[in-house]
């Protein structure tokens, strides 16, 4: 039988057109063109044997009448529910892009160093992630319209779909809306830890309180979801005036298939097989700058990537006995001097730049009409041991207290988070616990913000204080917890009810956002440039009023006090403070009151993993021990060190960073004369960048590693060197 004999049944209900020139609209050039390969592609197929192909595609309801005047056929072919599914996620696409523009235009001052030029670049950049991203949120909605059935041209099943579209596509779009304001804090795309970070808060209240004070967010996500609503409704799809079953079911089925390839495609982030999917590191292919990862991501995408995700790769930078010389977290007994059981007390404070202490700005002040808001910290440092450059490790809350009391710094993603919080930890409470110390924690918010208990409870803290034991909500700030004047007198007195020697840690909470202060004491701090100066000067106040009371009481002087912040302010005023060297620029301090020899400043670097070791050095702890950080008061000062995260990891030795993304250095700064960061030393000191470069590998192996096998206790025999 001919193949004209056998696709005769199904060739008679073709419709031929008569030969003809079709009309070129005279608009949209793009459309034209379209149509122009659509015609290329009907000629190419009238010359061939199988000419009866053409029509068979035609008559399985794909788009009829191609040999309609461009006038009438247009808005058939954009009808056309393949068509209009790529119109939709083209719709989506549009949504990210939006969003990614306002990111930016919003948060300027953080990108400072991108030209228009660059993010130009970037823009095209992140639609690889945007594609990601959107056909993940999508898929439900793509399944809809390609299920090769009648019934997804019915209006209820269209409506549905329509619902779908519109409520996935406005959570994603106010995921990425609610990054501009949050972005300020963390200095990194929200990951899916975000969850998990805020389990135990009152939802309704912080999204009311994020409402209020951000209001145009909320405004600009209205107008966007209603122009979605909008664009949406302008694309439509029609049913095919005819449907033979014979072609159209695997013809669609077909289709389907493609598609679906296309979209795994899509999510993957490339179609080879040996491309792994792309990831949040992946964006440092597009940048020139590590914070401009931030600009490629979207948050969608950060969230999806991270879901149950473990960051720790293991590395194989050195073999044992090369990294044991370069870099070791064992730290041994540095002296033959007796344990000394002297009470700590390790403050905490909530969100304190080191651009609004004063005292570490000396030279500023009267320049640019600056003034410090911390004088009762300005006079501390006078009595206090100070390290000049003293950086935290980490841009969360919850980054803090693992850096602080484990000596474990949060890099790519909150430790806590991560599924390495269960391994055997180092901690300072728990060693302290051995020789006979009574340890509690202190903070004011609802037990269990923040997940702080569970981690005070995890690395050994004996006793917990927080609202509930508090007890009174006269006190309650309406959001986040107790005010800190009365908690700090609070943690006062209920310090002085222990039995020495003692280790308690305090975790204050009103200088946060909303930035608000106890009606009493409106009016009386002066506000200064941004809102967190007024509430960092209440907390300087009852930082005041804790010492003042404490040192009525008969232990003070037999402790040290340590203070630090948990990371800097959301916003800071000074461009050196906006630079990457000054967004984790935070005071350290230790005071000893009862030890006048124990102060000074010394210009050396520190960080609130050094907190752990140095404690113990000072109180002569005679036993191996596991830290991150560095004892300050061993004589070797050419080991100092600071290490965090901003889209790449920043080391800092003595004067000079280096941000290194895994495999090189990206750039090399000297960011004490320096302090903008406009000159990239990397290929001016060789030399010196090279050996920041092997330590730096050296910790990150040490760290990856260790963690990866549970390798973090003195005594373990696990090695954590390659080769």
């Amino acid at each position: 039988m001919s193949f004209r004999a056998f696709a005769l049944p199904v060739l008679i209900c073709a419709r031929r057109q008569p030969d003809r020139k079709p009309e070129t609209p005279a608009k949209n050039w793009f459309v034209s063109q379209i149509y122009f390969g659509l015609c290329c592609l009907k000629n190419t197929l009238e010359y061939l044997p199988l000419q009866a192909f053409q029509n068979i595609i035609y008559l399985g309801a794909w788009p009829p009448d191609l040999y309609l005047p461009m006038s009438s056929n247009r808005n058939k072919i954009w009808q056309q529910v393949h068509v209009a599914l790529a119109l939709y996620l083209g719709l989506a696409m549009l949504l990210y892009t939006l969003a990614r523009i306002l990111f930016f235009v919003l948060n300027r001052e953080l990108f400072e160093a991108t030209s228009l030029t660059d993010f130009a670049w970037l823009l095209l950049a992140g639609m690889r992630f945007d594609l990601s991203a959107v056909l993940y949120t999508n898929l439900l909605f793509i399944l809809l319209l390609l299920l090769p059935f009648p019934f997804r041209y019915h209006k209820t099943y269209l409506k549905v779909a329509k619902y779908i579209f519109i409520i996935s596509n406005s959570i994603t779009l106010l995921a990425n809306l609610s990054d501009i304001i949050y972005y300020r804090y963390t200095l990194r795309r929200t990951t899916w830890s975000v969850l998990s970070e805020f389990a135990n808060e009152n939802m309704a209240r912080l999204a009311s309180s994020f409402a209020a004070d951000f209001w145009y967010i909320l405004l600009i996500w209205v107008a966007l979801v209603g122009l979605t609503v909008w664009l949406y409704g302008k694309i439509k799809v029609s049913a095919p005036q005819r449907i033979n079953p014979w072609i159209y079911y695997p013809a669609h089925t077909l289709v389907l298939g493609l598609v679906l390839g296309l979209c795994v495609a899509g999510m993957r982030g490339g179609f080879r097989h040996s491309t792994r999917p792309i990831t949040l590191s992946n964006a440092g292919e597009y940048v020139s700058r590590p914070n401009e990862m931030y600009l490629v991501l979207n948050t969608p995408f950060s969230m999806l990537r991270t879901i149950n995700k473990a960051d720790f790769k293991k590395v194989a930078y050195f073999n044992q006995r090369e990294l044991a010389s370069i870099y070791s977290p064992i730290h041994q007994p540095t002296d033959t001097a007796a344990f000394q059981p002297k009470n700590v007390v390790i403050i905490v404070l909530e969100s304190f730049s080191k651009e609004a202490v004063g005292g570490y700005n000396s030279s500023r002040i009267g320049q640019d009409g600056y003034q410090g808001f911390t004088p009762f910290m300005d006079k501390l440092m006078q009595e206090s041991k100070v390290y000049w450059y003293s950086f935290a490790n980490g841009k969360k809350s919850i980054d803090a207290l693992p850096s602080v009391l484990t000596s474990i710094p949060s890099l790519q993603e909150p430790f806590v988070l991560t599924p390495y919080a269960g391994n055997h930890l180092p901690s300072l409470p728990r060693l302290l616990n051995e020789k006979g110390y009574h340890t509690a924690f202190f903070h004011g918010a609802p037990n269990g913000s923040m997940g702080f208990k569970a981690f005070m409870n995890l690395i050994g803290v004996q006793e917990y204080y927080g609202k509930d034991e508090y007890n009174n909500d006269a006190d309650f700030d309406g959001i986040w917890g107790i005010w800190d004047e009365p908690f700090l007198q609070f943690t006062a007195n209920k310090i002085n009810t222990f039995q020495e020697p003692f280790m308690s840690a305090v975790f204050t909470l009103s200088s946060h956002h909303p930035f608000k202060v106890p009606e009493r004491y409106e009016g009386k701090f002066r506000k200064g440039p941004l809102p967190v100066y007024e509430c960092i000067s209440y907390t300087d106040m009852a930082l005041q009023k804790f010492f003042e009371k404490a040192s009525t009481m008969s232990w003070y002087k037999n402790t040290l006090f340590v203070i630090s912040a948990d990371h800097t302010a959301t916003a800071k005023y000074y461009p050196e403070y906006q630079s990457a060297w000054g967004a984790f620029a935070i005071p350290i301090l230790f005071y000893a009151p009862g030890d006048p020899s124990f102060k000074g400043v010394e210009k050396r670097v520190v960080q609130q993993l050094d907190i752990m070791p140095t404690v113990l050095g000072y109180l002569h702890y005679d036993k191996p021990y596991f830290a991150y950080g560095k004892d300050m008061l061993t004589p070797d000062h050419s080991d100092d060190f600071a290490i965090n995260y901003l889209g790449a990891y920043q080391w800092f030795e003595g004067e000079y960073m280096i941000q290194f993304d895994g495999e090189k250095t990206t750039a090399m700064y000297n960011y004490v004369n320096d302090i903008l960061l406009k000159t990239d030393l990397k290929d001016q000191l060789p030399e010196k960048r090279r050996h920041m470069e092997n330590r730096v590998k050296a910790f990150i192996q040490q760290y990856n590693n260790r963690m990866v096998d549970d390798n973090l206790q003195v005594g373990v025999v696990k090695l954590a060197g390659g080769r």
